[in-house]
C-alpha cells in the first residue's frame, strides 16, 4: 500500500481527506505542521506529499521549497491544494517545486485522478483491471 503524506493544519479537512485517500487504497500519514513534514518526508519516504499552502508557523511554499531542496525528499512528487483559487498561488507553488496543483473546489473524481497520476494506488490498479468503480460509496 502506497503512503501519502498529508500536510494540512485544519483537523476536519485532514480527517475528510484521510478518509477519502484510505478509501482509494492509500496509507495516509497526517501531519498538521509544515516544519514536521520536512522531517517526516525524509524518514517515511511517501509516494506523494499532498500539502495545503496555508500554515501558521511555516508557509506551505516554504515547506515545498525545503522538501525539494532536501536530498532525502527532493524526488517525492508534491500535490498542492491552495486555500484560494488564484493563478498567482498556482504559479508560486510550481515555482517552489510542486509537481501539481489541485484547485478548489475539486471533485472526488478530479482528486482521484490527480492522486493516481502522481502515485497510482495498488487498489486502484486492481479495481480498474477488474472493472470495479471506486467512485461508488
Amino acid at each position: 500500500m502506497k503512503k501519502i503524506l498529508l500536510v494540512e493544519d485544519n483537523e476536519e479537512c485532514r480527517k475528510m481527506l484521510t478518509c477519502i485517500m484510505q478509501h482509494l487504497g492509500y496509507e495516509v500519514l497526517q501531519i498538521p505542521i509544515g516544519l514536521v513534514a520536512v522531517f517526516k518526508a525524509a524518514s517515511e519516504r511517501p509516494a506523494l506529499i499532498f500539502i495545503s499552502l496555508d500554515f501558521p508557523e511555516m508557509r506551505g511554499l516554504d515547506t515545498i521549497f525545503s522538501l525539494k531542496n532536501n536530498p532525502q525528499s527532493s524526488d517525492i512528487p508534491i500535490l498542492v491544494f491552495p486555500p484560494w483559487n488564484s493563478e498567482k498561488a498556482t504559479e508560486a507553488a510550481l515555482k517552489a517545486g510542486a509537481t501539481g496543483v489541485l484547485r478548489e473546489p475539486f471533485t472526488l473524481q478530479s482528486f482521484r485522478i490527480a492522486l493516481n497520476k502522481l502515485a497510482p494506488s495498488d487498489t486502484e490498479f486492481l479495481m480498474v483491471r477488474a472493472g470495479i468503480s471506486i467512485l461508488s460509496f
